[in-house]
C-alpha cells in the first residue's frame, strides 16, 4: 500500500509563503528608500518607473511558483509504502530506506532544516522520514502502531 504526499498543496503553500518573505523586504526597502530620498518618487525610483513595479512584483511571483514547484517535486518522492512487513521510504539524507514494521520502536515529530517528518525508528535497521504531508498520514500512523513493538510513551 503507497503513501503518496500531498505536493500539490505543498507547492501552494510554499508559493503564498516564499512570495511573502521576498515581498515584505522589498516593499520594505522601497518605503526606506521614498524616505531618504527626501520623498521624491523620482530618486526612489531612478533604476525603475513606477509602471514596471508591477512587472517586478509578478517576476517575484513567478520566481517564487517556479522555486516551490522544484522543492514539492522533490518532497513527492518522499512518499512512503507498506510491502510485506516492510516500511519502505526515504531517511534523512532523501536515499532510500527499507525497515522491518515489527522492529520499529519509536514514532516521533522530527522538524529541522525545513523538514517536518514522523520519524519510524527501527533500530538497528534504520529511520524512515515519513512526510507531514502524507496522505492519510494518521491511517498510516494507526497501522504502524498497531504492528510494530512501540514502547508506550513515543
Amino acid at each position: 500500500m503507497k503513501f503518496n504526499v500531498e505536493w500539490q498543496k505543498l507547492w501552494k503553500k510554499l508559493t503564498k509563503t516564499l512570495f511573502v518573505l521576498i515581498l515584505i523586504p522589498v516593499i520594505f526597502m522601497l518605503i526606506i528608500r521614498y524616505f531618504q530620498s527626501g520623498m521624491s518618487i523620482e530618486i526612489t525610483f531612478e533604476h525603475i518607473t513606477v509602471y514596471q513595479l508591477p512587472f517586478f512584483f509578478i517576476c517575484i511571483f513567478l520566481g517564487s511558483l517556479f522555486f516551490a514547484f522544484l522543492v514539492s517535486i522533490l518532497i513527492k518522492y518522499a512518499a512512503v509504502e507498506i510491502d510485506n512487513g516492510y516500511l519502505e521510504g526515504r531517511n534523512y539524507w532523501f536515499i532510500k530506506k527499507r525497515i522491518p514494521i515489527k522492529s520499529i520502536s519509536k514514532l516521533y515529530l522530527f522538524r529541522d532544516n525545513g523538514i517536518e517528518a514522523v520519524v519510524a525508528d527501527a533500530g538497528q535497521y534504520g529511520k524512515v522520514y515519513i512526510s507531514t504531508h502524507t496522505e492519510k498520514l494518521d491511517e498510516l500512523i494507526k497501522y504502524l502502531e498497531d504492528n510494530s513493538e512501540l514502547m508506550a510513551g513515543s
